[in-house]
């Protein structure tokens, strides 16, 4: 983050509030410089005996493979990543083809941990394997030190360097797709690369060191792929020494105690990081042996899923971040974990009977047990058929979602390909994920998909007399007909759909306290006629590596919403990951045909109306400079007329 918006975010605080910020800031960096100085002379890898075997959970599954599955294989088998708009790159360490690449990694570690990453490097013995650069951004070509305490690891303070790509790069999405082309078509070469891969990722990266330790969300996700990977090609046929599975065992060990210690969780403010951090916790704990720390593991994680799916998803089954994007990733993280705990055998059942809750030495507490089984109240497993039901409706007819707030591209598991980044539809349709969610649960899942009810709204209230008028016609007026409502009023998403058409509403209240995923998009209209995009929510591109792209792709004038000048709605300086709701954005009508609502961001009343007509989608906003009534009759005109001032962007780092 650059000097300058660190003076603007300041400059928008009371001073109390900077200096309380500043000591909390300076106390955790010194907190973890100071870990880090004790930490340089002690081997923070876990003991790799007594945690096998591990436990699988998967059966054979039916995949066909057109070359797809074996595609993306070969791509991650030969280094090759294609991550956050970097396109196709080979990842390879500064030492990779130097003879003694293993000491030079090893090396590089503070005392403590050479010989153990020594060790795990050896294991290594693949003619011509080449090492990854765990620890680069190979989109601008920064590189972060392996030497650093994880919770000391500087980001955002360069612009143009991005800490997502390490971190992308870090979950080890690709290895199920190893897994997955395994499955296919067993090759022993695709097993081999999992585990050098496996190894050169523990031996370059000792537990708590460097970038790849700084984010728990994703050691949690990570961890969870680790498990799934591991397990798919367990399944499948494929063998692994004990060795190996020894130190995989020992790495789980030590991503569930890492997670456990840093759990970011507050008593107000928690989203779908915690959320992650439960979910990898609970993959972690499935995996190892039963054991008392990994029995507590589960017991929380069930618990703490109790309380997240419905607190972060409300009640018409959309994310509370203001995201359908971070919707996406957070049903995902969901719905594998409960499919993960309900399909347990009786042994790992018998955990909730029988559990010592004050061994749990950490915030938030563990519940006193015995717990009733399943440990999911009727209302968590009924709020994940809603989330379900809220991704179908926001899908539009193209397969793509709607796109409201924040995308980060973020995903749990990355199972089925080629997929548009827009699709959720793999969730209910895919035919990989629905088949290890299947298996997952013993057959009790997925849920079904259930969607809101449609309540009309009508306060009664006068819409302005003076208004300008834009009317979007389609080619076919056919396109238009039999248009059905749908209502998402606790997420603030209204709208019409058929089979050929699409029409949406922005307007809800922020319910994540800081807005940290919104955008000043309240009363934007989205609208897909006959298979053609007219306007659509542009996205987000980038966040802390372009601050600058950040804001633009935040602001109202990026969005087919009203607008007031350049005036924002709600002020972008408070940080890249806050909005205020100052729109107080409110819905006065809604009903098969018409939608009106205003919200009060400008420090006025602004007003909008969306109505289908039989043959055209008309829109009114008040107030307005003049008082057309405006006929467009193709994307390009309404393009040409709204203005739009930064590119599609369907994925992060990437736009048209």
């Amino acid at each position: 983050m650059s000097i300058l918006h660190r003076l603007q975010i300041i400059r928008s605080m009371p001073l109390g509030v900077v200096a309380a910020k500043a000591a909390q800031v300076l106390g955790r960096q010194l907190k973890n410089r100071m870990v880090g100085a004790m930490m340089r002379n002690h081997c923070t890898y876990p003991p790799s005996f007594g945690m096998v075997p591990l436990s699988r959970r998967l059966p054979p599954l039916q995949l066909a493979d057109d070359g797809t599955l074996r595609r993306r294989a070969l791509m991650a088998a030969s280094h090759t990543f294609d991550l956050l708009g970097s396109g196709p790159v080979r990842v390879m360490h500064p030492l990779a083809k130097h003879p003694q690449w293993r000491d030079g990694i090893s090396g590089a570690h503070h005392r403590g941990n050479r010989k153990r990453s020594d060790r795990l490097l050896a294991m290594i013995d693949t003619a011509g394997y080449l090492p990854i650069d765990w620890q680069l951004d190979f989109r601008s070509g920064h590189r972060w030190s392996e030497r650093v305490w994880g919770g000391a690891v500087a980001f955002g303070h360069r612009p143009g360097v991005d800490v997502k790509v390490p971190w992308e790069l870090g979950r080890l999405q690709h290895l199920p797709h190893l897994a997955l082309a395994y499955a296919a078509n067993p090759d022993p070469h695709l097993a081999t690369e999992f585990r050098d891969q496996v190894l050169d990722f523990l031996g370059a990266n000792p537990p708590g060191w460097g970038v790849q330790w700084a984010c728990p969300m994703d050691v949690a996700i990570r961890a969870a792929n680790l498990v799934l990977a591991w397990d798919l090609f367990a399944a499948h046929g494929a063998r692994f020494s004990l060795e190996f599975e020894e130190e995989l065992a020992a790495a789980l060990a030590a991503h569930g105690r890492h997670i456990a210690h840093h759990l970011e969780w507050s008593p107000n403010h928690r989203g779908n990081h915690y959320l992650a951090d439960i979910a990898g916790l609970a993959f972690v704990a499935c995996a190892l042996p039963r054991g008392e720390e990994a029995d507590l593991w589960l017991v929380f994680a069930a618990q703490q899923l109790d309380v997240e799916i419905r607190r972060q998803f409300l009640e018409d089954g959309g994310n509370f971040e203001a995201s359908t994007a971070y919707h996406r990733l957070s049903l995902e993280m969901a719905l594998f974990s409960v499919a993960l705990i309900l399909g347990l055998d009786d042994d790992r059942k018998a955990v909730f009977a029988d559990y010592d809750a004050s061994l749990w030495g950490l915030e938030p507490k563990v519940t006193p047990g015995p717990m009733p089984w399943p440990p999911f109240a009727p209302e968590t497993l009924e709020r994940l058929s809603q989330a379900l039901g809220f991704a179908q409706a926001v899908t539009k007819p193209s397969g793509d979602i709607v796109q409201v707030g924040d995308n980060d591209s973020g995903r749990f598991f990355v199972l089925d390909p080629d997929r548009s980044p827009l699709d959720v539809s793999h969730l209910w349709a895919g035919p990989v994920a629905t088949q290890v969610l299947t298996a997952l649960s013993g057959g009790a899942m997925p849920l079904p998909p259930r969607q809101s009810p449609v309540v009309s709204v009508s306060r009664g209230d006068a819409f302005p007399t003076t208004f300008r008028r834009l009317r979007l016609v389609p080619k076919e007026a056919a396109a238009l007909a039999d248009m059905r409502p749908f209502a998402l009023p606790h997420f603030g998403l209204y709208g019409w759909r058929n089979q050929r058409s699409f029409v949406s509403v922005r307007c809800g209240r922020l319910h994540d306290g800081r807005g940290a995923h919104a955008h000043n998009d309240q009363l934007a209209v989205e609208v897909y006629l006959d298979g053609i995009d007219w306007v659509r929510d542009p996205g987000s591109f980038a966040y802390t590596g372009d601050l600058a792209a950040r804001n633009a792709y935040r602001s109202v004038m990026a969005h087919f919403a009203p607008r007031l000048g350049n005036t924002e709605p709600a002020a972008l300086n408070l940080g890249p990951f806050r909005l205020d709701d100052t729109a107080q954005a409110e819905v006065l009508a809604f009903d098969e045909q018409v939608f009106v609502g205003r919200h009060h961001g400008f420090g006025e009343e602004v007003w909008r109306r969306v109505r289908i007509e039989a043959d055209a989608v008309v829109i009114d906003d008040s107030p307005h400079p003049t008082a057309d009534d405006i006929r467009v009759c193709d994307p390009a005109a309404l393009a040409a007329l709204h203005g739009a001032v930064v590119p599609f962007s369907p994925a992060y780092g990437i736009r048209d």
